[in-house]
């Protein structure tokens, strides 16, 4: 673990190496907070850009397709083919959908997804909240990030990080630290709302942190030196708390958008764009205003010198100027003719360059006239870029989780805990003992597709499984609304056999074959909620074939008649039980025939012609 001192030098040179990466974030930061301000030094005025934020549009936009898909985390068994192997496998992805769903990752994902995409950079830190006995992701600005240009082999892990951040006095004072800042400001008494800087460090031996001095502004980091007698024990740099890890483990990871050579975000190169048009747009606002209130000169006559009596006034302030000698004349002077196709050729110079098509405002294209040529133009302006993000991000959470594992198993590997995983009625309790379950931290963290956002991702499973060159199951594993595809699967079988009681049960009904007083029981069942419906039918046919046996006895030994619930016994307990109604034996087939043919009229032969000739 490196010395406060040497953590101190190694931030002063970081801050060197990103300053300029650093100096393009900020200013899409301001642009995306709307707090462009348009200066014309010529005019001696100053304000707020009023064109269209396409920047904060692209953003929000981009970020949320890339966030609308939640990843998946996939364990392989470590013996293929055994139940029990399969079984630790999926609980330990229950185990990581969890922890993501306790953390609220896919609010985290959202904050992620547009660091990513407006700074070219995701930080986050991962860390043991022993309050909660889970770990937890901190999600960092990039604004404060100063990671190692070398990472951790293929990985997004760097080889070490610093987070410089800054706090005020009373945030210090009310977590302990009121002796680092006497250390390091030599002023005991330093007011409550001054700013102070604190280094954050990671490595994968631990992490320490470390204050270092005051904040003279919100854009600069500075440290004081001592400058009189009694701050001679004012220090540079002040070490507040320091951990290390049992096992070398990194928990800061910086997944980095892919460029040619160094970070950046898909819109920087549109900001300058957006402050030329947003310098035009004043200009010509000015123009506007100077035609309702244009410029007044006086004009002197003839052999007069021409004076003001009472002005000169400002049209817009309602007095009348009174001249002698001369006459007041109006200067209009009209914007140029190739100012709003100039403004208007910059705004699709901004849409081109950083990928933000109309449709992302509400409009379309005026040579579009079908959805699908919508679609179509939509999905080549922003599925590349959705999928890259995406790819970044799996990769990063799959290395973070590799770290929530090791630290998981480092501080609670022998305990027992729970974790709740899905959502409404879906939602279950997992328990698990992190040594037992996590037998490997490796696994692979994925989105369904790559470059999709959900809506077009559950009409492409739908459009997949009904051309049938997909499977059902596999089309659940890929839906992030399914967390267990084997439990959906057996959940699906259940209600299509229930349905089919259901119907069975109807036809029995309208037949006959079950008696009514068995249907008002298994109504009056299902219908007060106290049993499901097979839960009521195997009630009825327990308490049919109860009263059947019931009603034998009482009836052979007092020879008393029997109720009617009784007498109906006999009928409920065949209709429960699905026995088919014995069929006719042969003997009585045979007799049945025999009636039907006695039943028969006897058929009269008429002779023939011929022999009643021959007779006569």
């Amino acid at each position: 673990m490196r010395s406060p001192e040497q953590c101190l030098a190694l931030y002063t040179e970081r801050k060197k190496f990103y300053q300029e990466l650093h100096t393009g974030m900020e200013s899409v930061r301001v642009v995306y907070d709307g707090q462009a301000r348009v200066v014309i030094p010529e005019m001696d005025t100053e304000d707020l850009a009023s064109v269209p934020n396409l920047l904060a549009q692209g953003v929000d936009q981009m970020a949320g397709r890339i966030a609308s898909v939640q990843p998946m985390a996939s364990f392989a068994p470590k013996e293929p083919g055994q139940r029990r192997s399969e079984r630790r496998a999926q609980t330990a992805k229950q185990v990581v959908h969890g922890w993501w769903q306790s953390d609220r990752q896919s609010l985290k994902m959202k904050q992620r997804a547009r660091h990513l995409i407006a700074y070219g950079m995701a930080p986050a830190v991962i860390s043991w909240n022993p309050q909660t006995e889970r770990p937890t992701w901190t999600v960092r600005n990039p604004l404060e990030t100063y990671p190692s240009p070398l990472t951790i082999g293929d990985t997004a892990m760097p080889t070490d990080v610093i987070f410089a951040y800054q706090r005020t006095v009373r945030w210090l004072r009310a977590n302990g630290y009121g002796d680092a800042i006497h250390a390091v400001t030599g002023n005991p008494h330093s007011t409550p709302d001054t700013q102070m800087t604190l280094l954050e460090y990671h490595d994968p031996d631990g992490k320490m942190l470390c204050l270092v001095g005051f904040v003279h502004d919100s854009q600069s980091y500075d440290w004081t030196l001592p400058t009189s007698p009694f701050e001679t024990g004012v220090q540079r740099c002040v070490l507040l708390e320091a951990s290390m890890y049992p096992e070398p483990v990194m928990c800061a990871s910086v997944p980095l958008r892919i460029s040619l050579s160094r970070p950046g975000g898909q819109f920087d190169a549109m900001v300058g764009m957006y402050y030329q048009q947003s310098k035009l747009m004043a200009l010509e606002v000015a123009a506007v205003q100077k035609g309702v209130f244009p410029d007044t000169y006086l004009v002197s006559r003839p052999n007069e010198v021409g004076r003001f009596l009472d002005g000169p006034h400002d049209g817009r302030t309602g007095k009348v100027n009174v001249i002698a000698g001369g006459d007041i004349r109006d200067l209009t002077s009209a914007p140029s003719y190739l100012t709003n196709p100039t403004i208007d050729r910059l705004e699709r110079s901004q849409r081109l360059t950083a990928g933000i098509p109309a449709e992302f405002g509400g409009e379309s294209g005026s040579n579009i006239r079908t959805g699908r040529r919508g679609d179509a133009v939509l999905s080549a302006v922003i599925d590349f870029p959705v999928a890259e993000a995406q790819d970044v991000l799996s990769y990063g959470i799959q290395d973070e989780d590799k770290a929530a594992i090791a630290l998981t198993k480092m501080y609670a590997g022998q305990k027992t805990f729970r974790v709740f995983v899905g959502s409404g009625t879906a939602a279950k309790t997992v328990t698990y003992v992190p040594d037992d379950v996590f037998e490997t931290g490796d696994h692979v963290v994925s989105y369904p597709a790559a470059g999709t956002d959900l809506n077009s991702l559950m009409i492409g499973l739908g459009q997949r499984v009904g051309m049938g060159i997909m499977s059902k199951e596999t089309a659940a594993s890929l839906d992030p609304f399914v967390d267990s595809p084997e439990l959906e699967h057996d959940r699906i079988i259940a209600e299509g056999l229930e349905a089919a009681l259901v119907s069975g049960i109807q036809q029995q009904a309208a037949s006959g074959q079950i008696p009514p007083l068995v249907l008002s029981k298994i109504m009056s069942l299902v219908s007060s909620d106290r049993m499901e419906l097979a839960d009521a039918l195997t009630k009825v046919a327990e308490d049919a074939a109860k009263e059947q046996a019931q009603a034998a006895q009482e009836q052979a030994a007092q020879g008393a008649p029997p109720s009617a619930e009784a007498m109906m016994a006999p009928a409920a307990a065949q209709a429960m039980s699905g026995s088919p109604i014995p069929g006719a034996s042969q003997g009585q087939t045979d007799l049945a025939s025999m009636l039907n043919t006695l039943r028969r009229p006897t058929l009269t032969i008429k002779p023939m012609r011929g022999n009643e000739q021959g007779a006569m």
